[in-house]
């Protein structure tokens, strides 16, 4: 459809809304509500089965990696 619209259609903009953010390790509910507060009201965080091992795998991986990059700078600063 080419040229001007018939009428120009302005919604109201949503004062009340939730929305829901899923990761690999939880599903995360941030509920609004606009007309009380600037930011989110409530926000809800419901870990998946598993994800607590899974992140402090990650946790004590990221540590590991931490302690190796220091190490090797220590080596490679000696020659």
């Amino acid at each position: 459809m080419r040229g001007r619209p018939k009428e120009i259609v302005i919604e109201p903009p949503l004062l009340k809304f939730t929305k829901v953010y899923e990761d690999e390790y939880a599903v995360e509910t941030w509920t609004y509500d606009l007309n009380k507060h600037h930011g989110p009201m409530s926000v809800e965080i419901k870990y998946k089965p598993g994800a607590e091992k899974a992140i402090k795998q990650n946790a004590k991986n990221a540590k590991q990696e931490k302690k190796t990059a220091r190490q090797m700078k220590k080596i490679n600063n000696r020659k």
